[in-house]
């Protein structure tokens, strides 16, 4: 049994998750009838360079974010090695004399008692990173803050730490519930998101709208791509190489295959005129062989699907059981859902009227796709550098940071009367 820092009287019931899905075929383009054109303001390409400017000397406080991040990346905190920072990030937020800190196993939770009964936020970041390049210390350079995990997603953590520390929550027309969570750049079903599911499901229930603060360049990205790795095994027959007609040749049964994922074209899935997903298919992995003069009997092949919100899972899966065919038998490794978008969400609209109208598709899986499938709307926005994630000189800009500071206040002071 995990136990809690904070124990609650009561525990509610977990929430319900909903299935979904119409199984649409592979297509060169859809258009969907979920509308999300009338938002204003600009869009901007996923690829597309963030605007480089210079730090904002004016804001008292960014000086202070530029440190939180510092510590942030200095304390390392790859996948299932999260425990230094979280008991760090807990004990930042316990100095919040208004706020109600939880915490369970490595998972912590922030949010202001007095605001319960007002719309529910949650506002999630992960604590993770993927392994080091030898980039673990942070090094300042201008307006730019180098260092593993800086841009995914460290600095959206130092904006929520310096958010509670600074926010009066008498002002707040809603209730903020910050979760710092473990092991997102690992499996699925990995997730700390889940250790608070399962321990702390109250969290969860009558919330409004998720923000995931994965780097986005602070647009709001709608939705997600969902994500299917499969394992395909092309069966073959072992046999000496230098008799090969007394075998089959696992290997070059597998070409054809290969050359058909190839050849799938990508779909293009429109959500209204400005939200585009780009749902793509490949292998990514390929193993077979026993030994130099032993003809091959078996070929793995991962192939992994990158399926369209228009799409569930068990639609994704059918979709690759018919590409496979009986060229192979199909294993699925993970299967992680895709977000919807909710543009027809109020609190979405408000948070994309605080960003300017900037908004994009995912083209990538995040917990959006995790709050999806538990009935629960969300986006992803923070002022992260896509781009940057997961590169050896990773690096995240105070400006952005500063930023994004003023979207959330937008959002959580101007917006928060949304229903």
């Amino acid at each position: 049994m995990r136990s809690r820092l904070v124990t609650r009287a009561t525990v509610l019931r977990g929430v319900q998750v909903p299935r979904r899905g119409n199984g649409i075929p592979l297509a060169t383009r859809v258009s969907t009838s979920r509308a999300v054109a009338d938002f204003t303001g600009d869009t901007i390409d996923a690829h597309s360079p963030p605007a480089m400017t210079g730090p904002d000397f004016s804001d008292p406080r960014a000086g202070h974010r530029r440190q939180l991040l510092v510590q942030l990346i200095n304390i390392p905190s790859v996948s299932h090695q999260e425990r230094q920072l979280a008991d760090w990030v807990e004990g930042q937020l316990r100095q919040v004399s208004r706020g109600e800190v939880l915490r369970v196993v490595d998972e912590v939770v922030f949010r202001f008692p007095a605001l319960t009964g007002k719309p529910k936020i949650i506002f999630c970041g992960h604590l993770d990173t993927v392994p080091a390049n030898d980039n673990l210390s942070a090094r300042v350079e201008g307006d730019r803050v180098y260092g593993l995990g800086s841009s995914d997603l460290k600095a959206g953590l130092a904006v929520f730490l310096d958010l509670v520390a600074t926010r009066d929550p008498a002002a707040l027309h809603v209730d903020p519930v910050f979760l710092f969570y473990t092991c997102e750049e690992v499996a699925y079903h990995e997730s700390g998101l889940l250790v608070i599911q399962r321990e702390l499901p109250e969290l969860l229930e009558d919330t409004r709208f998720a923000i995931c603060v994965e780097p986005t360049d602070n647009a709001v990205e709608l939705g997600c791509l969902g994500n299917l790795q499969a394992e395909v095994t092309v069966h073959g027959k072992a046999a000496h190489s230098a008799r090969p007609w007394l075998g089959a040749n696992a290997i070059h049964a597998a070409v054809p295959l290969i050359a058909k994922i190839a050849a799938v074209p990508e779909r293009a899935v429109d959500f209204g005129e400005r939200v585009r997903y780009r749902e793509v298919v490949g292998a990514t992995t390929i193993a077979g062989g026993r030994a130099r003069n032993v003809i091959p009997d078996a070929v793995h092949v991962n192939v992994n699907f990158r399926f369209a919100p228009d799409r569930s899972g068990d639609d994704a899966v059918a979709w690759m059981r018919e590409l496979v065919g009986d060229a192979g038998t199909i294993e699925v490794k993970d299967l992680s859902p895709a977000g919807r978008v909710p543009s027809e969400n109020s609190f979405c609209r408000a948070l994309v009227a605080a960003a300017g109208g900037t908004v994009r598709a995912k083209q990538a899986w995040t917990d959006v796709g995790r709050f999806t499938a538990w009935g629960i709307d969300a986006v992803s926005c923070g002022p992260g550098i896509p781009a940057q994630a997961h590169q050896k000189d990773e690096y995240a800009t105070m400006t952005a940071m500063t930023e994004s500071v003023a979207l959330f206040e937008r959002f959580l002071y101007d917006m928060g009367e949304s229903k």
